[in-house]
């Protein structure tokens, strides 16, 4: 819940229209997809422990997701 906050925030200061969706928690971190319309716009982590920001802006448009397993 806190690092959904924490991306909400920062989307909201530098990627406005846009909101923190569907949370993945890993090791020290939460890597959150961000919306914008109803479709994938990018992604972004939540550091666990300081709550540090990183927007992932290296991975070019969103074709698909898949769950292995």
């Amino acid at each position: 819940t806190q690092a959904m906050t924490i991306s909400q925030q920062f989307l909201n200061s530098v990627y406005l229209g846009t909101t923190a969706e569907d949370p993945h928690p890993f090791y020290g971190y939460y890597t959150i997809h961000v919306e914008r319309e109803g479709r994938i716009y990018g992604m972004l982590s939540v550091n666990g422990y300081d709550g540090r920001v990183w927007y992932h802006n290296w991975h070019g448009v969103f074709i698909q997701s898949r769950e292995i397993g």
